[in-house]
């Protein structure tokens, strides 16, 4: 179950739906939420670094994870907003395609919002990673 603190709701309902159409599989996500410059940006140590722009290369990004995994589940845990940037912290559960091999972890986001849209997406393998950018813990409590 995700939680929010002082998220701005209409920022917070952005994320949240992206997180709930990639539950269902629905990828890239609402388009109508996605600014068409978006950037998309893999940490260092992801298969491939670096950042990607524009609304296709975000989609080929977001349903690459498809390829390598028969399953990909992701669930949003919590939220935390500052300004136009949200951290999200999520849980996920893989199963490798053809070799079944599962695994589970958390990650974090980074998401930027202007004008009602997504301008840039960042994950981490790090749960802690899109909080600290924020100053902030993924378990600390609303102040």
């Amino acid at each position: 179950m995700w939680q929010a603190w002082s998220v701005p709701s209409a920022n917070v309902e952005i994320v949240r739906a992206i997180y709930d159409a990639w539950a269902r599989g629905e990828r890239p996500g609402p388009t109508e939420l996605l600014d068409p410059q978006i950037e998309y940006v893999n940490p260092a140590g992801a298969i491939e670094p670096g950042t990607r722009r524009g609304l296709a290369a975000f989609a080929a990004a977001v349903e690459k994870t498809d390829e390598g995994w028969e399953a990909w589940e992701m669930e949003l845990e919590r939220l935390h907003a500052a300004g136009d940037r949200i951290a999200a912290l999520v849980r996920y559960r893989a199963r490798g395609r053809g070799s079944g091999v599962e695994l589970e972890g958390r990650e974090s986001a980074l998401w930027t919002i202007r004008d009602g849209k997504v301008v840039r997406y960042e994950w981490f393998h790090d749960p802690n990673d899109a909080f600290d950018a924020l100053g902030r813990t993924p378990d600390a409590q609303a102040g």
